[in-house]
């Protein structure tokens, strides 16, 4: 996991915290709920930015006697639990921009604005931190992901400010709000789905295991294959298991070492464990 990786996290944690606590403020002094959706929308993305820099800097650690594959599943709890608290707090906004339908407040669109535009600026930025090293990476790409959620979400809170301010009709504020909060349960669905995915041990999503079992079938001296396992430990941590029937033991003890190359090179699957039968 690469150090430039590390630190761009490092650094969209940071800027992603300051424009949480300056949204949340700007929310609270214009009133503006989609700018206050907006800065909830920033602090799940700050804690997907923490959970995949925490990823990258325990996935370093060494494993121990009581957990022999490290702290790779931490991540997976981490976004487990961060895609609940996303779709409650979802709910919590939907429901308050459906009361402000009825009974819209007032909205000081100028600060509405000024503090959408610094949102909009910081998710620019971290978008660029974050785009060379994304495909490196599968919590860099995630992480990505979700800044370009937040991004959208910026954007929204900028042209509803300005469709405000042209047309006084203050109950846009609550239309910008339901779509934050369609994009909030987007990304919360997502992280769920691979979490349950990683924690039932499915085939990670980008590989095709009738792929593999051919690739292993075509080494020389292979006849045939059973009990293929593909999982992931955690994302983009992929690990194989099988029991490979060979038509001669010593020559299948020399293809192990080209498996493993091959398995890594064309499918990133960093753990394998093979076991010959005659």
């Amino acid at each position: 996991r690469g150090g430039k990786a590390r630190k761009g996290l490092q650094f969209a944690v940071v800027v992603t915290g300051l424009i949480f606590v300056v949204e949340l403020v700007g929310g609270w002094l214009s009133g503006s709920l989609a700018l206050m959706a907006d800065a909830g929308h920033m602090a799940t993305d700050l804690f997907a930015l923490l959970i995949s820099f925490l990823a990258i800097k325990f996935s370093a650690k060494p494993s121990t006697k009581e957990r022999s594959y490290g702290y790779f599943r931490l991540e997976i709890i981490a976004a487990l639990i961060n895609g609940v608290i996303l779709c409650i707090a979802a709910l919590f906004i939907t429901v308050e921009a459906w009361k402000r339908i009825s009974m819209p407040k007032d909205i000081e669109t100028i600060e509405m604005l000024s503090f959408g535009m610094v949102g909009l600026a910081a998710n620019i930025v971290n978008a660029i931190l974050l785009r060379k090293e994304k495909d490196n990476s599968v919590n860099v790409k995630a992480a990505y992901v979700h800044i370009l959620s937040d991004l959208a979400g910026s954007l929204g809170v900028v042209g509803g400010a300005i469709l405000i301010q042209l047309t006084g009709l203050m109950v846009l504020d609550s239309f910008i709000s339901f779509f934050i909060a369609v994009l909030i349960v987007r990304s919360a669905l997502n992280i769920i789905k691979e979490a349950v995915n990683v924690l039932m041990e499915s085939v990670p999503k980008e590989l095709d295991i009738g792929d593999i079992e051919k690739t292993l079938l075509d080494f020389d001296h292979v006849q045939n294959l059973h009990d293929l396992h593909v999982w992931a430990l955690t994302s983009g941590v992929n690990a194989l298991s099988c029991h490979l029937k060979v038509d001669d033991l010593q020559e299948g003890q020399k293809l192990l070492l080209p498996i493993h190359r091959e398995l890594k090179e064309k499918y990133n699957i960093d753990h394998v464990t093979i076991q010959l039968e005659d």
